[in-house]
């Protein structure tokens, strides 16, 4: 069973377990003032159960983590508990359960762009202007979802000098287009390269590619 999305700790950067879908990332499921997102299928990573020293081990600060065909990390969205999840190192569920916990979604993408993640979960390059036919909702989607997979793998990408980009402005018709078109030119079909003036500023500093 291939799994889609994995749960990480934000304080740690360890993997705490996989999920095979996951149900409320959207926001759509309000608990009181709260979010409840559902891991369907989720199971326990032994390696994260094999760390624990003492006898309870608690989660709060997260990360839901897109993966792609190959299960490695492409993405993720950050997600706050108000209360400590409680792991107990000998009584954890060893097969697959739904988990369920409520919390708060930093940022909720749309189910729009929960679909556009397809685009960069196969090994195969993506085409140029493969956007150009998407709403515009799917393309404000589309420029997120390249911010987010851009930072994922930001440690990654060694910086170009004296190159040459040429931006096709063909299918740009507004900010986010042109935003779209430049992160093309810069890093290929899939690359971003910031999404206003300022965030080009950050990116000029270095290490996005150029």
């Amino acid at each position: 069973m291939k799994y889609r999305f994995a749960v990480i700790d934000a304080e740690s950067g360890l993997t705490v377990g996989y999920s095979r879908d996951v149900v409320g990332l959207t926001g759509e499921l309000i608990v009181e003032t709260y979010e409840k997102v559902i891991f369907e299928q989720f199971v326990f990573n032994e390696d994260f159960i094999g760390s624990i020293t003492k006898t309870k081990q608690s989660v709060y600060s997260l990360y839901i983590a897109i993966l792609n065909d190959e299960e490695k990390v492409i993405g993720s969205y950050y997600y706050h508990l108000p209360e400590s999840y409680m792991i107990h190192k000998l009584n954890y569920n060893k097969g697959n359960f739904n988990l369920e916990l409520t919390g708060i979604l930093e940022t909720k993408p749309s189910p729009g762009e929960l679909r556009l993640w397809k685009y960069l979960k196969g090994t195969q390059p993506l085409e140029n202007n493969i956007w150009q036919g998407f709403s515009k909702e799917e393309q404000a989607g589309w420029l997120n979802v390249t911010r987010i997979h851009s930072a994922s793998n930001h440690s990654h990408r060694l910086d170009k000098r004296g190159e040459v980009y040429t931006l096709d402005g063909e299918y740009i018709l507004d900010f986010t287009t042109f935003f779209i078109a430049l992160g093309e030119a810069i890093n290929g079909p899939g690359g971003y390269y910031g999404f206003s003036l300022d965030s080009i500023s950050d990116c000029l500093c270095g290490g996005f590619g150029v």
